[in-house]
C-alpha cells in the first residue's frame, strides 16, 4: 500500500510473488516540492505493517498543469421512482462543467472535460471514464470529480447511485451502486496530487430512505479519511432537493457563485479550493435559513495545502 503525502495510490496487487531478492520496487512520478512517500504491507486479514517512510524534494517542472474534470449528473433514472428529489442533477453537472472549463482558461495548459449525463452515467461508464482520465493526468495536474444524483449510506459506507439502478429493495440498490471501496480504488488510480471530489448527492430521503442524513455525513467523512482526497459535499434535505434555488440545487448554486468570483476572498484573482469551500459553507446555510427556515450545513474535508481550480472572470 503506497501513499504520497498521505494520499493513497494504487499499490501492488495481492498474490504477485516478490522478486528473487525478496523485494518489490515501484517508480513514481511526483509533483514538485517536498514529498513524503510511505509503503506498507497488509496481510490476508487486513492487518497493516508499520510503513517504510522516505522524504524527497522534487525539482519544479516548468510545464503548466492541466485540469481534468469528470462531471456526472443523473436526473432521469432508469427507475423513475428514484428521480424524485434530483430534478437539477444533470443540469447542475452541465453547469459545473461549463464553469470550470471557462474558469480554467489561462490557468491550465489544457482543460480536459468529460460529461456523463443521465443514461450515460452508468456504473461502468463512471469507472471507465475515471480510469481513462487518470491515465492522462500527471502528478502536477488538477483532477476534479463531480457527482450529482442520489447518494446513500449503507452500514457507514457511502454509495453513489448510477443511472441504471433499480430500487426493488435495499440490498439490490446497495449491489448496483458505486460503493465506497470502488470509489476508493478509482481515486487511487489518479496520480494528480491536487484532487478534489465534489458530491451533490445527499438527498436519499426522497426515495424512502429518510432519516439517514447523519449516516451520510459520517460516511462522507470516512470516505475522505480513507482516500486522503479533498472532499466538498452537500447535505440536502428532501424539500430543498425538490425546490432548489435559482434553477439549481442549493449546494451547486453556491459552488457556481463561488466560481463566478465570489469565492476569491483574498482578491488574488484565483479561485482556490479552500476559498470555494469557505464560500459554500457560508452561503448554503444562509439560503436554506431564508427559504426554508432552517440551516443546512455542507461537508468539507480538505487535505494538504489549498490549490487554484480557476481564474476569476
Amino acid at each position: 500500500r503506497y501513499r504520497i503525502d498521505g494520499v493513497e495510490v494504487q499499490g501492488r496487487p495481492a498474490g504477485i510473488p516478490l522478486a528473487d531478492a525478496g523485494t518489490a520496487s515501484r517508480y513514481f512520478s511526483l509533483a514538485p516540492g517536498k514529498r513524503v512517500l510511505t509503503a506498507s504491507i497488509t496481510n490476508a486479514r487486513g492487518v497493516e505493517s508499520k510503513p517504510v517512510r522516505v522524504e524527497v524534494d522534487v525539482k519544479p517542472n516548468e510545464k503548466m498543469p492541466a485540469l481534468h474534470l469528470l462531471a456526472v449528473g443523473v436526473t432521469n433514472y432508469r427507475d423513475h421512482s428514484l428521480s424524485q428529489g434530483v430534478q437539477f442533477a444533470a443540469a447542475d453537472a452541465a453547469a459545473v462543467a461549463d464553469s470550470f472549463a471557462a474558469r480554467g482558461q489561462g490557468l491550465f495548459s489544457q482543460v480536459n472535460i468529460r460529461r456523463l449525463p443521465d443514461r450515460q452515467a452508468t456504473k461502468s461508464n463512471i469507472e471507465a471514464t475515471i480510469a481513462e482520465l487518470a491515465q492522462q493526468a500527471a502528478p502536477q495536474d488538477v483532477f476534479i470529480v463531480y457527482l450529482a444524483g442520489h447518494g446513500v449510506a449503507f452500514d457507514g459506507e457511502y454509495h453513489f447511485v448510477p443511472w441504471e439502478a433499480r430500487y426493488t429493495n435495499e440490498q439490490a440498490l446497495r449491489k448496483q451502486s458505486l460503493n465506497q471501496q470502488q470509489l476508493r480504488d478509482l481515486l487511487k488510480m489518479i496520480p494528480a496530487e491536487k484532487t478534489l471530489v465534489i458530491l451533490d448527492t445527499c438527498n436519499s430521503g426522497a426515495f424512502s430512505l429518510a432519516g439517514r442524513g447523519l449516516d451520510e455525513k459520517r460516511a462522507l467523512d470516512r470516505l475522505s479519511r480513507l482516500t486522503g482526497r479533498a472532499i466538498i459535499a452537500a447535505s440536502t434535505a428532501k424539500q430543498m432537493a425538490l425546490e432548489g434555488h435559482e434553477g439549481h440545487g442549493v449546494f451547486t448554486y453556491a459552488l457556481l457563485q463561488g466560481l463566478q468570483g465570489q469565492a476569491d476572498h483574498n482578491k488574488n484573482q484565483l479561485i482556490e479550493v479552500g476559498e470555494l469551500a469557505d464560500h459554500i459553507e457560508q452561503l448554503v446555510p444562509e439560503i436554506t435559513l431564508k427559504r426554508w427556515g432552517y440551516e443546512q450545513f455542507p461537508i468539507r474535508d480538505l487535505k494538504g495545502s489549498s490549490f487554484a481550480v480557476g481564474r476569476r472572470p
